[in-house]
C-alpha cells in the first residue's frame, strides 16, 4: 500500500511514518523541517499550494494518513491567530479530500472539551468534512501522545513530554499550570501508530476513536511519575492559570485559547479501539521508560 502521510516532520508524524514504513510504501510530507527516516520517501510540499497539489494528485496513492495541523499562526499584531490556523487546516483538509482516497484523520480529544477554541472548531469541522464527503475513512482522536526521540529527527516544535522529562531531571520545582488535578490519558506512540495501521488495513467504516493510554492521570501524577522513573523527587509549584496565558500571547509555541482551557479533563478510553484493532494500550506508568 502507498501511503501519504501529511505533517510527516511533526513528532507524531514522524513516529507514525516511520512505523508504517515497515509495512508499506511510505511518502511523508514535510514543509519546514528537513525529514531523514530510515524507509521514508520525504516530500518537501505545502497542502495549500496549487503546483504542490498537483504533484501530490500524481503520486498514485493507495490512502491518506492526514496528521498536519496547525494549532495556531504566530500573529499578534495581525488579529486573531487562532482564527487564521483554522483557515490553514480548511486549505489542507481541502486538499485531502480533493486527492478523492481512505483517509485516516488524526484528530483530538479536544473535540470533547466543553470550553470553545479555534483549534476545537477545527478539530471539528475537519471531522464533519470528512463524514460528508464519501470517502472511507476512520478518525482517530488521541490524548496526549508521547514516545521516545528519534534519530536523525529534530521536530520544529520541542516535544512537550521531552520538555517536562528534562525539567523534572534538572530542577528542583516544576511549575504547574493551575491546581494539577486536570486529568490526561497519555498515550504511547508506537500503540497509536499500530492502532492507526490497524485501521487503514481493516474495513475504515467511519467511525471515530479515542485513544489513551490505560490509565487516565492528574498532572501532577504525570510529573511525580516522570520523577519516579528517574529516581528523583520534586517540588511542584501551583501558578495561576491567567499567568501562563498572558505568557503564551507572546509566545509562538502556545495557544492562548488551549492553555485557558487547560483545566478540561482529556481523558480517551481505549477499549473501543482496542477491541476493532488489536492493539493493548500501556499504562504510562510502563512506557514513560522511553522519555528517560
Amino acid at each position: 500500500m502507498r501511503l501519504l502521510v501529511t505533517g510527516g516532520s511533526s513528532f507524531v508524524g514522524a513516529h507514525f511514518s516511520l512505523r508504517a514504513a515497515a509495512r508499506h510504501d511510505v511518502v511523508a510530507l514535510h514543509h519546514q523541517t528537513p525529514l531523514q527516516l530510515n524507509g521514508v520517501t520525504p516530500l518537501k510540499a505545502d497542502l495549500r499550494h496549487a503546483r504542490d497539489r498537483a504533484r501530490i494528485a500524481g503520486l498514485k496513492l493507495d490512502a491518506v494518513v492526514h496528521i498536519a495541523c496547525k494549532i495556531n499562526s504566530w500573529a499578534p499584531k495581525r488579529g486573531d491567530r487562532g482564527e487564521a490556523a483554522r483557515l490553514v487546516n480548511q486549505q489542507m483538509m481541502d486538499t485531502v479530500l480533493s486527492l478523492g482516497k481512505p483517509v485516516i484523520y488524526a484528530s483530538s480529544t479536544v473535540v470533547h472539551w466543553h470550553q470553545d477554541s479555534p483549534y476545537a472548531r477545527s478539530r471539528r469541522d475537519d471531522e464533519q468534512r470528512l463524514a460528508e464527503s464519501g470517502l472511507r475513512f476512520a478518525i482517530v482522536r488521541p490524548s496526549a501522545p508521547y514516545g521516545r526521540r528519534l534519530a536523525n529527527h529534530r521536530p520544529r516544535h520541542k516535544e512537550s513530554f521531552h520538555t517536562l522529562a528534562e525539567l523534572v531531571r534538572r530542577a528542583r520545582w516544576v511549575p504547574v499550570i493551575g491546581d494539577g488535578k486536570y486529568r490526561r490519558q497519555p498515550v504511547h506512540l508506537d500503540d497509536l501508530s499500530d492502532a492507526m495501521l490497524a485501521l487503514l488495513e481493516g474495513p475504515m467504516d467511519g467511525s471515530a476513536y479515542d485513544a489513551g493510554g490505560a490509565e487516565a492521570l492528574s498532572f501532577d501524577q504525570i510529573v511525580d511519575t516522570i520523577a519516579s522513573a528517574q529516581g528523583r523527587c520534586v517540588r511542584k509549584v501551583h501558578l495561576p492559570k491567567a499567568l501562563f496565558v498572558q505568557m503564551a500571547r507572546i509566545s509562538p509555541d502556545f495557544d492562548p485559547a488551549l492553555i485557558a482551557a487547560v483545566d478540561e479533563d482529556e481523558v480517551a478510553d481505549p477499549t473501543k479501539l482496542g477491541e476493532v484493532t488489536g492493539v493493548v494500550f500501556r499504562p504510562f506508568s510502563e512506557g514513560v521508560r522511553c522519555l528517560i
